[in-house]
C-alpha cells in the first residue's frame, strides 16, 4: 500500500470507531431468545456488519426456519439495545480522536460506511462529538446490497469522487473486510471481537491493534542513502533543539514561580511551604529532563532497525538512542535504547525474531536491517549495516579511544550476551561470571537503568541496593548512573549493608568496622559456609532452650489448649521468622484458644483470677522483648567455636565483614519483631570477594528479594575465604524456574599484548578458570623495567606518567600492594605530578593520576597503568597473589608498565612450564530465557481466550443489563435438576511471590442446587471453604513496599470522588447513606472497573465532598469518610463523628500480582465476626486468621462485622483471607485485578445483614 496516493479514509462505525459491536453480540441472542431461538456466541459473531439482504437469509438458514420474522426480531433487538445504550452510554474506540485529528490536519478526507441506519448513525456520531469530522456518511440503506457486498464502499468512493485505490477502508469484522476488499480499497483491519484467519489476512494491506497506529502508515519511511540519512539527522537535530529550548523555558518559568512564592508568602506559612515543595519537586524533575535533552542533542541516535510487522503487513523503521525523542505531536522519532523493541537491535539476527513487553507478551517481527551510525559534532561521519551490533571494525575503533570517550559509546556497543543479562526480568535471580574486561560493572548499571524504565510499577530507585567491594568503585558507579538516567539508588559496601541491618543496635560512636586481612588464615575461617552452619545451629539450640515446649492445659477444666506437637510444628514451619516473632505468634494462638475456652462455657472465673489468667496467656511464651545483646550473644558463639577447636579473634568494638554478617543474622534470627522490607532487588559487584558466610546471612536477612550477582572467580583476591567457584552460591540463589547463570567470556578492555601478559600470570596458578575470548586490538608491548634503587623507581614512575599525559591519556593508575604502600608512594609522587585524592574513602574515580592498592582497583579500568614494585616479598608465588597480580594487570586499557627494584616476584619473572594449560570450568553462554512475564500464545489460542472473556463479560452484564427472557423447554417428568460443576482453583506458580495466598488445596465438594433452566449460576472460584484455617507460611506479606500513596490529584463527579497517587487510583463511591464503596487499582493510568456488584447509587441522595490542605472528606447522613492526603489512608466515622475504622497510615494497601491487601488498624480487643452461609452463622475472627470466602459456593461477598457498629463486605470472586493477627497484619487479602470493599455503618447486626442482603449481593436469597 502506497500511502502517498491515499486521499481518503473510510471508516466502518460499529466496533471500529465506537465500541458497540460487543452489544450486538450480546443483544442478538437476547432478541432471538425472546422469540424462542437459541443463538450461541459463535453464531452471534457471524452477524457482525451483515447488511440487507444477507442478514435475514443468514438467520433463516442458521435456524432452518424459512418463516423466521427477521423484521420483528431486529426491531426488538434495536429496542432493548437502545434502552441499554441510553442508560449506559457509548464509548469511543481508543485512538479514534487522535487519528481523525491527524487526517484532518493532513487534508485527507474522512467518510463513514456503516450497516447502521442513517438516523441512528447521525445520533451516535453527534452524541459522541464525531459528526463534524466526516465529509460523507454512507449507510447500508443507501445501497441495494449491504456488507459483505462491495456496494457500500463503491458508493462511498463515488461520493468522494475518488478511485478505490485512493482510499483506505478501516474495518473490524470479516464481513466488512470482504466488502471493502472486493470494492478495491486498501483495507486496514483493527480486530475487535475476532482475529482474522489466514484467508482474510491475505486481503489486508495492514492490521493494527488500535486506530492511532494507522498514523504510522502515513509516516514517511526514512531513506537508505547517505544523503537521506544526513537529511534525517538534520530533521531530528532540529526536533531535539526545540525540545531543549522548551525544557529550558519550563525551568525558567518554575524559577520565576519560586521567586514569586518568596515574595508572597512568609517562610513559616504552611500553604506557601506546600507550594514551594511542589515547585521544587517539579524543578528537580524538569532539570533531569533537561539533562536527557542535552544528551539527545549531543548525539541523537546511534542505531536503526528496519522491520516488517507480519500482523500489520507494513514496513517500519526506528532510530535508537541514549534517550527517547518525540516531536511536537508526541510521536516518537527516536526510541530509548531501553524500549522493549530495541532489544532486537542488540541481540537478533536478520529475519524473523521476537521481543517481549513486560506483562503484555511476546511479539514477532521480520527484521530487515540493523544500522549503526558514527555521529560527531552534528555530522554523520559514517554508518554500517551489520547483522551484529558494532562489528569488529567499529568496536575496535571505539575501544581504541580513551576511557572517558569509551564510556560515552557503551550504549551503542552493547553486545548480544551483555544485552541478554541487562534485559532479563528483575523478578528472577541471575549470577554472571564475567572475565576481566567483559563489562560486568557496566552491564549491572545498564541493567538497573533498564529495569527502572520498563518496570516502573514494580521497582523504584529506593528498591535497589548496589553492593560493591570498596568506596572508590561505588563512587565510580555513583558518577555514571545519572548518565544512564538513574537517580537515588542506594550504594554501600557489604560491611555498611550489614551495619544497616543491625538498626538501633549499632552505635557508630561505640562500634567500628575494619577490613579483614587477606593473609589472616586464623580469621578467614569466618567466611566459610561451615562457619555459617555452626552459627545457624547455635541459634537453633538457643531457640530450643528459650521457647517452652510442653502441653498447656486450661485451669479448672483441664482441657488441652496447645500441645507440644503443635508448638513444635509451628516453630518448624516458620524457619524465616525470628525467635521473638515466633514467641509472640504463639502467644496470639494460645490466647485465642484460651478465649474460646472461656467464652460461653459453663466454667467461670472470678474477675481477679480472670485478669491473672488473661495476663498469663497473653504473654505465656514471653513479652516480646529480648533483653540480651546481639554483641554478647555473638561473643558467646565465638567462645563456643573456640571450645570446638575453631578459634577466631573475639572482637571488642571493631568488626570485620563476617563479624557484621553474623551480628545481622543474629538480630534477624533472634531479636527482630517488626520486619522492615529493605530492598526488592540487590546488585552485587565483585561478588567473588565475599565468602559464603556473607551470602547465607544476606539471603536470610533480605528474604524475598531478587539478586543480580556479578563476579569473576579468577579475580578472587581473598583466596582463603572468597569464592573460587560458583557452586555453593548457585545452590543458594538460583532456586527458581527462571533463575539463571550467565557467562561473559569476551574481554573488551585490554589490548592483545596486555591480555597475553595477564594470561601468563594466571598460568602460574593452580586453579580452574573460565575461558577468555579477547577482542583483537593491538597496542604497545608491556614494558618491564628494573630500577637500581628507590629514587630511580620514583623517577621512572614520574617520567612514564608525564609521557602518558602528553599522549592524551586521561585516567592513569599507579597500583601498589596495599594501602600503606599506596599512601607512602602518593606522598612522594605529589611533589612532581598532581595526584587525585589520597584518602581512599573519599577518592572518586575520574581524570588524573590515582595511586591505589590492588584491592581498590576492582571493577575499575584506566587508560594506562603502572604496576609499582611487584617484588617477591610483596607477591609470594601462591594462588592468592597470582589472582592479585592478574587483577592489577587487567586494569589497563592501552598501556601497562611494570617498574620494580630488587627481586621481581616469580609470578612475573619465572617462565611458565612449557605446555601448561589452566583447567577450565565448563559453562554455556546465557541464552534468551523462556519469558518470565507472559506465555506466548498462537492467534487461535488468543481468539479462543477472547471468546471465553467475552462470554464472561456477557454473563456479568446480565446482572446489570436488560433481563434476559428465556422460553423454558418442558422438562420431562422426574428429570434431574441441573448441578453446578465443581471448581478447581488453578494458579500459575510463577506469577508472583506474593500470590502464596492462593495456593492449591483440595477442590471443594460438588454443590447441588436447584435453579431454573437456562439461568446461569456463578460460583466463587476459590479452593477454600468458609472458615478454613490458612497455613502460617502464607500469612506474612512478603515484605511491605514503601509505595508513594500520597494524594496528588482529586476529581469529584456526581457519583464518586477519585483520588490519584503515584501508586494508583482510589475511588470513594457513596452507595446509600449507610454504605460506602472503596475501590483501588494500581497504576497511574489504570481505571476502576465495574464488578458484578453495585458500582454506584441507584437513587439520588445528598452527600458532600470537601477538601482541606491535609484531608479529603466525603460525608453522607450516616457516614463520614476522611482520606489523609499524605498517605491515602481511609478513615470511617459514624454520624456522631466517632471513629469506627481506619486503614493503617503507614501502609493502607498493597497490590501485587492478582492479590490485594488492605491493612486495617483494628483495636486490639475489638470483637470481629465473619458472616457465614446461614442466617445465624457468625464466625469469630478476633485475632485470628481465617478464609472468609465461600469457595465453590454461589457468588456473594464475604462480610466482616464489628461490635463497634460497622461491617466490611469484600467484592471478590476469588479467595478472601482475613488476618487479624498483629504479627502478620492485620489485613484483608482478596484476589482480583483491583481492590474493592464496601463499608456499612449500622449498629444493629440484623439491620446490617439486611442492608448487605438487599444492597450488596447478587441475589437477595441466602
Amino acid at each position: 500500500m502506497n500511502t502517498k496516493k491515499v486521499k481518503a479514509v473510510i471508516f466502518d462505525m460499529d466496533g471500529t470507531l465506537i465500541d458497540t459491536e460487543k452489544y450486538y453480540r450480546m443483544f442478538w441472542p437476547k432478541a432471538l431468545a425472546h422469540f424462542g431461538y437459541e443463538m450461541t456466541d459463535e453464531q452471534a459473531l457471524t452477524m457482525r456488519s451483515l447488511g440487507q439482504p444477507y442478514a435475514p437469509q443468514h438467520l433463516k438458514e442458521m435456524f432452518h426456519d424459512p418463516d423466521l420474522d427477521y423484521i420483528a426480531i431486529r426491531n426488538y433487538r434495536k429496542q432493548i439495545m437502545g434502552e441499554y445504550l441510553e442508560k449506559n452510554g457509548i464509548e469511543i474506540k481508543k485512538g479514534a480522536i487522535e487519528l481523525l485529528d491527524y487526517l484532518k490536519a493532513q487534508g485527507i478526507h474522512r467518510a463513514i460506511a456503516t450497516a447502521t441506519d442513517q438516523l441512528r448513525t447521525e445520533q451516535y456520531l453527534k452524541q459522541l462529538g464525531l459528526y463534524d469530522y466526516f465529509d460523507k456518511i454512507i449507510c447500508a440503506t443507501m445501497v441495494e446490497h449491504g456488507k459483505p457486498s462491495p456496494d457500500i464502499y463503491q458508493y462511498a468512493c463515488r461520493q468522494l469522487e475518488l478511485s478505490p485505490e485512493e482510499c483506505i477502508a478501516v474495518e473490524d469484522s470479516p464481513n466488512g473486510v470482504c466488502s471493502a476488499y472486493d470494492a478495491g480499497c486498501n483495507v486496514v483491519m483493527v480486530p475487535d471481537q475476532t482475529e482474522p484467519d489466514e484467508a482474510l489476512r491475505e486481503k489486508l494491506a495492514a492490521m493494527v491493534d488500535s486506530l492511532n497506529e494507522i498514523i504510522k502508515l502515513f509516516k514517511k519511511f526514512p531513506g537508505l542513502t547517505k544523503e537521506d540519512e544526513e537529511q534525517q539527522l538534520r530533521k531530528i537535530i532540529g526536533i531535539t533543539q526545540d525540545n531543549l529550548e522548551h525544557a529550558k523555558a519550563d525551568i525558567r518559568k518554575i524559577n520565576e514561580d519560586l521567586a514569586d512564592l518568596l515574595e508572597v508568602y512568609d517562610a513559616k506559612d504552611k500553604e506557601g511551604l506546600a507550594l514551594w515543595n511542589n515547585a521544587t519537586a517539579r524543578l528537580k524533575e524538569d532539570e533531569r529532563e533537561l539533562v536527557r535533552y542535552e544528551k539527545a542533542r549531543k548525539k541523537p541516535y546511534f542505531g536503526r532497525i528496519d522491520f516488517r510487522d507480519p500482523k500489520a503487513k507494513s514496513d517500519e523503521a526506528y532510530y535508537i538512542g541514549r534517550v527517547g525523542i518525540t516531536d511536537g505531536n508526541s510521536d516518537p522519532v527516536v526510541l530509548d535504547w531501553r524500549a522493549p523493541i530495541a532489544s532486537v537491535y542488540y541481540e537478533s539476527n536478520m529475519g524473523p525474531c521476537r521481543y517481549t513487553v513486560s506483562s503484555e507478551g511476546t511479539f514477532e517481527i521480520d527484521l530487515k536491517r540493523k544500522r549503526t551510525y558514527e555521529i560527531e559534532n552534528d555530522r554523520l561521519k559514517d554508518f554500517f549495516d551489520s547483522d551484529v551490533v558494532a562489528n569488529d571494525e567499529l568496536l575496535t575503533k571505539y575501544l581504541a579511544k580513551n576511557k572517558k570517550a569509551v564510556l560515552g559509546e557503551i550504549i551503542a556497543t552493547i553486545q548480544k550476551e551483555q544485552n541478554l543479562i541487562i534485559r532479563r526480568s528483575p523478578k528472577t535471580n541471575i549470577i554472571v561470571q564475567g572475565v576481566a574486561g567483559s563489562g560486568k560493572t557496566t552491564v549491572a548499571m545498564h541493567r538497573i537503568s533498564y529495569i527502572l524504565y520498563n518496570y516502573k510499577d514494580d521497582f523504584r530507585p529506593e528498591d535497589f541496593y548496589i553492593i560493591g567491594s570498596n568506596r572508590i568503585l561505588l563512587n565510580y558507579i555513583t558518577s555514571v548512573l545519572p548518565e544512564l538516567d538513574v537517580y537515588g539508588i542506594r550504594q554501600m559496601t557489604m560491611e555498611q549493608l550489614f551495619i544497616r541491618l543491625l538498626y538501633e543496635d549499632w552505635d557508630e560512636t561505640k562500634y567500628f568496622y575494619h577490613s579483614i586481612d587477606k593473609t589472616d588464615v586464623k580469621n578467614s575461617i569466618k567466611g566459610s559456609l561451615a562457619w555459617f552452619l555452626d552459627l545457624e545451629k547455635f541459634c537453633q539450640k538457643y531457640e530450643d532452650q528459650s521457647v517452652a515446649k510442653e502441653d498447656i492445659y486450661m485451669e479448672k477444666t483441664g482441657n488441652l489448649l496447645l500441645s507440644r506437637e503443635q508448638i513444635e510444628r509451628y516453630l518448624k514451619s516458620n524457619p524465616k521468622v525470628s525467635m521473638q516473632s515466633k514467641m509472640l505468634m504463639l502467644n496470639e494462638i494460645l490466647y485465642a484458644k484460651y478465649e474460646n475456652e472461656v467464652s460461653g462455657k459453663s466454667v467461670t472465673f472470678p474477675p481477679k483470677e480472670k485478669k491473672i489468667l488473661d495476663k498469663k496467656y497473653a504473654s505465656y511464651f514471653g513479652d516480646g522483648k529480648w533483653r540480651e545483646s546481639v554483641f554478647d550473644f555473638y561473643r558467646e558463639f565465638l567462645f563456643s567455636q573456640r571450645e570446638a577447636g575453631k578459634e577466631a579473634d573475639v572482637p571488642e568494638n571493631s568488626f570485620d565483614v563476617y563479624d557484621l554478617a553474623a551480628l545481622a543474622y543474629i538480630y534477624k534470627r533472634i531479636k527482630e519483631t517488626d520486619p522492615v522490607r529493605e530492598a526488592s532487588h540487590v546488585v552485587i559487584d565483585e561478588a567473588q570477594d565475599f565468602g559464603m558466610m556473607a551470602y547465607k546471612c544476606l539471603h536470610y536477612c533480605l528474604y524475598g528479594c531478587t539478586y543480580t550477582i556479578m563476579g569473576d572467580t579468577s579475580q578472587n583476591i581473598h583466596f582463603e575465604y572468597g569464592l573460587n567457584d560458583w557452586d555453593e552460591l548457585k545452590k543458594l540463589i538460583l532456586t527458581g524456574t527462571f533463575d539463571a547463570f550467565g557467562l561473559l567470556r569476551k574481554s573488551y578492555r585490554n589490548t592483545v599484548e596486555i591480555s597475553e601478559f595477564a594470561n601468563e600470570i594466571l598460568l602460574h596458578g593452580d586453579f580452574s578458570i573460565y575461558p577468555v575470548e579477547p577482542i583483537i586490538r593491538h597496542g604497545n608491548p608491556v614494558q618491564t623495567v628494573a630500577c637500581p634503587d628507590e629514587n630511580k623507581l620514583l623517577a621512572d614512575t614520574v617520567t612514564t606518567i608525564k609521557k602518558w599525559q602528553r599522549d592524551g591519556y586521561e585516567t592513569i593508575a599507579v597500583i601498589c600492594r596495599d594501602e600503606a604502600e599506596a599512601e607512602r608512594v602518593a606522598e612522594k609522587l605529589k611533589k612532581y605530578v598532581k595526584i587525585v585524592e589520597t584518602d581512599l574513602e573519599k577518592a572518586e574515580f575520574g581524570d588524573g593520576v590515582m595511586v591505589l592498592p590492588v584491592s581498590y582497583t576492582k571493577g575499575l579500568e584506566f587508560d594506562a597503568v603502572i604496576l609499582f614494585d611487584p617484588t617477591q616479598e610483596k607477591y609470594p608465588s601462591d594462588n592468592g597473589h597470582v589472582k592479585l597480580l592478574y587483577v592489577a594487570a587487567t586494569r589497563a586499557l592501552h598501556e601497562l608498565v611494570v617498574l620494580y627494584q630488587g627481586k621481581m616476584t616469580g609470578i612475573l619473572a619465572d617462565k611458565v612450564p612449557e605446555g601448561k594449560h589452566m583447567k577450565e570450568f565448563a559453562a554455556e553462554t546465557l541464552t534468551k530465557a523462556a519469558e518470565f512475564e507472559k506465555v506466548q500464545h498462537t492467534i487461535k489460542e488468543i481468539e479462543q481466550q477472547r471468546r471465553v472473556e467475552g462470554a464472561k463479560d456477557m454473563a456479568e452484564r446480565e446482572y446489570i443489563g436488560p433481563k434476559r427472557i428465556v422460553i423454558e423447554p418442558r422438562r420431562k417428568e422426574n428429570e434431574t435438576e441441573q448441578t453446578i460443576p465443581n471448581v478447581i482453583a488453578k494458579r500459575d506458580a510463577g506469577q508472583t511471590r506474593n500470590s502464596a495466598a492462593v495456593k492449591q488445596y483440595q477442590e471443594p465438594e460438588r454443590t447441588k442446587m436447584s435453579m431454573p433452566a437456562g439461568q446461569k449460576e456463578e460460583i466463587i472460584i476459590s479452593p477454600y471453604e468458609f472458615g478454613a484455617i490458612p497455613d502460617n507460611e502464607i500469612l506474612r506479606v512478603k515484605g511491605h513496599s514503601r509505595n508513594n500513596v500520597s494524594i496528588k490529584w482529586i476529581k469529584k463527579t456526581k457519583s464518586y470522588v477519585e483520588l490519584s497517587s503515584m501508586y494508583g487510583l482510589l475511588r470513594i463511591t457513596p452507595i446509600t447513606p449507610e454504605v460506602i464503596r472503596v475501590s483501588f487499582v494500581k497504576g497511574v493510568t489504570e481505571k476502576i472497573s465495574d464488578t458484578a456488584w453495585k458500582g454506584k447509587a441507584d437513587t439520588v441522595f445528598p452527600w458532600s465532598a470537601q477538601e482541606s490542605k491535609t484531608v479529603v472528606e466525603i460525608a453522607t447522613e450516616k457516614v463520614t469518610v476522611r482520606i489523609a492526603k499524605n498517605n491515602g489512608a481511609v478513615c470511617f466515622y459514624n454520624e456522631k463523628k466517632q471513629l469506627l475504622l481506619a486503614e493503617k497510615a503507614e501502609e493502607p494497601r498493597l497490590q501485587e500480582g492478582a492479590c490485594n491487601w488492605t491493612f486495617f488498624d483494628w483495636e486490639k480487643f475489638e470483637h470481629l465476626k465473619a458472616k457465614g452461609l446461614l442466617a445465624t452463622d457468625f464466625m469469630d475472627v478476633t485475632a485470628k486468621a481465617k478464609y472468609i470466602s465461600y469457595g465453590g459456593k454461589r457468588l456473594r461477598m464475604p462480610l466482616v462485622l464489628s461490635e463497634k457498629g460497622y461491617g466490611i463486605a469484600v467484592a471478590s470472586k476469588g479467595t478472601v483471607l482475613f488476618c487479624g493477627i498483629r504479627t502478620f497484619g492485620p489485613y484483608i487479602m482478596a484476589e482480583g485485578i483491583q481492590s474493592d470493599y464496601y463499608f456499612i455503618s449500622e449498629k444493629n447486626r440484623e439491620k446490617m445483614v439486611g442492608i448487605y442482603q438487599k444492597t450488596l449481593t447478587l441475589q437477595p436469597k441466602f
